[in-house]
């Protein structure tokens, strides 16, 4: 599988987890876990941005060309 496929996936996956952490948090009466989650939740977003910095890196790299193109012959 292509790496830049598998970071897009964990970043999909990192997304998500998100969005689950901050739903528990807002239904969440004890403080003491709604702050365990909050921490759970920053280190996903701390995820997050590395993986993105790591995807438009893998991104911006100049592809190379493993075919030539015959030019014009005439």
């Amino acid at each position: 599988m292509e790496s830049r496929r598998i970071f897009y996936d964990l970043l999909l996956y990192k997304i998500q987890s998100q969005i689950f952490y901050n739903s528990i948090m807002v239904r969440m009466v004890n403080p003491m876990a709604r702050d365990l989650f909050k921490t759970f939740r920053d280190e996903d977003e701390r995820d997050v941005v590395n993986i993105r910095k790591l995807l438009l890196s893998i991104e911006s790299k100049p592809e190379i060309f493993k075919t030539f193109l015959p030019g014009n012959t005439k």
